[in-house]
């Protein structure tokens, strides 16, 4: 989807060098849902892949997690917004699940949470950062 398509669900994708993963994660975007990618100092041409494949790019220059989500939704349009990892560690094809209850006036808020399927699927730093 073009940045110029209609649109219902921002998707704010904080990224730093995820050149490698862009290709799959934005190929995943499900109609409907704009790809809001907030470059923090990528230095492997992840804005310029990202906008090539029709992403919004937004350039947050203050380094961090934080301050790229912050970014991303200033830069939001859309009654919807959520956020992803740019890294190709969630299925943007799962969006919809957090959004519709949102969009069909259900829930004002919905969270997910990633759970590992294998054991010793995630390193430990990842287990306990998440």
């Amino acid at each position: 989807m073009d940045a110029s398509s209609p649109h219902f669900v921002d998707v704010v994708l904080p990224c730093l060098d995820e050149a490698a993963a862009l290709p799959w994660v934005l190929g995943r975007m499900p109609a409907g849902y704009r790809a809001v990618v907030v470059d923090n100092g990528s230095q492997d041409g992840s804005a310029e892949l990202a906008r090539a494949l029709g992403a919004t790019v937004v350039v947050e220059d203050r380094r961090g997690f934080g301050a790229a989500c912050h970014a991303g939704l200033l830069a939001a349009t859309a009654p919807v917004v959520c956020f992803c990892d740019c890294d190709a560690s969630l299925d943007p094809r799962e969006l919809p699940r957090v959004a519709d209850p949102v969009l069909a006036g259900d829930a004002d808020l919905v969270l997910g949470r990633r759970r590992p399927q294998t054991l010793g699927a995630w390193p430990l730093h990842a287990r306990a950062a998440n």
